[in-house]
């Protein structure tokens, strides 16, 4: 079970007291799916923050469900977006369109449409984080907070990615390749073999396993053999090689069918094709010119508001120690950071200790009414 009282059932079923709506973007023709907090459009105004909140992958807005039911109780109006690719959203396959400014530009829109004043806190978790991260960049005169999950802030960089190099670079500073998985990833193959064996890439994500190296204490190091060691999430989704005849424990919340089930369901609807494409989209540098053009307006990289960063004890990939980066380039003057014992997927893990950290952080900072 995860910290919530709920059952995944429960927790999903905390949607339906949201409304839903969608939006058909231009110049793209794209449809973007969003959920709003009860009686949205009569409490938003200029003295109480709008909170905006982005999932990651391969969630969708549901990601929240288990946090609902604690920022229905507080003072602040909220909408839930499910970002291009996920849930109710288009799943376009051209990887231009997950371009963060493109987004960016298409989540303006929805604000537009509902009158949001430009008092919005965007709060991403993993690709999520990252957009919101280029949203506030791109809308520094909308927003006036930030709050980042598992992916600490990845300052602009007018250098090309390139995935050698990064995975050289890390295995170096960090003992492992930290972004391994994407070699996997960007396949032409990948989103057919996630398809076709979806609980083994189900147990990828959500599975528990702890170091047999004593020094390592019993830490949980699957992220980090399955998404940072070469060929691991191949084999084990594909049930070959090492991984052939081995099934992982999965972590306690991941053991209720309810939350399988509706992952199942999502993704054997929709395919992985649109959200591989994420990956694609960096992999490829067609972000590259945006990321140089922030980098040349005064101040374009510095966040200039106070910013929270929310990370976990079991993420290998998004590790809390990244943040280190930012704060020495001195582009995060305003920050407050917190470090959760869960693995990456902390909002299912421990929805309310989210929560409530956000829900701290907010009535300190942002007192509704002040």
């Amino acid at each position: 079970m995860s910290d919530s009282k709920q059952s995944a059932a429960e927790q999903i079923s905390n949607m339906d007291k949201l409304t839903h709506r969608t939006l058909i973007t231009s110049p793209e023709n794209l449809q973007y799916s969003y959920y709003l907090s009860p009686d949205f459009n009569n409490k938003i105004n200029k003295d109480v923050p709008t909170l905006m909140f982005l999932h990651g992958y391969p969630d969708d807005a549901y990601m929240w469900a288990g946090a609902v039911p604690t920022f229905l109780s507080l003072p602040y109006p909220f909408i839930i977006i499910d970002l291009l690719g996920f849930g109710d959203s288009s799943k376009p396959v051209d990887a231009s369109l997950y371009n963060y400014k493109t987004q960016s530009t298409s989540i303006s829109q929805i604000l537009d449409l509902e009158k949001v004043p430009n008092n919005v806190i965007p709060m991403g978790h993993d690709w999520g984080s990252a957009t919101s991260q280029r949203f506030y960049l791109y809308n520094k005169h909308r927003c006036i907070g930030l709050c980042l999950l598992s992916l600490a802030y990845q300052i602009p960089s007018s250098q090309p990615f390139d995935l050698k190099t990064a995975n050289e670079e890390t295995s170096k500073r960090f003992g492992y390749p930290q972004w391994e998985y994407w070699n996997f990833f960007c396949r032409d193959d990948a989103a057919n073999l996630m398809r076709k064996n979806i609980e083994r890439f189900y147990e990828v994500n959500h599975g528990n396993f702890p170091s047999p190296i004593p020094e390592e204490k019993g830490r949980d190091i699957w992220m980090r053999e399955m998404f940072c060691t070469p060929h691991a999430m191949d084999d084990y989704v594909t049930q070959s090689g090492a991984w052939s005849n081995r099934i992982v424990d999965l972590k306690p919340y991941a053991k209720d069918p309810d939350l399988f089930a509706r992952f199942k369901k999502r993704m054997t609807r929709d395919g992985f094709e649109g959200p591989m494409q994420y990956y694609h989209s960096l992999k490829n540098n067609t972000m590259l010119e945006d990321e140089k053009a922030i980098l040349e307006g005064e101040n374009g990289a510095r966040i200039e508001v106070p910013l929270l960063y929310i990370g976990q004890t079991g993420d290998w990939v998004c590790r809390t120690d990244l943040m280190d980066d930012a704060k020495k380039a001195g582009l995060a003057s305003d920050l407050e950071e917190k470090v959760v014992e869960a693995g990456h997927w902390v909002l299912y893990e421990k929805p309310v200790e989210i929560a409530e950290i956000i829900k701290e952080w907010l009535g300190r900072r942002f007192p509704a009414g002040k």
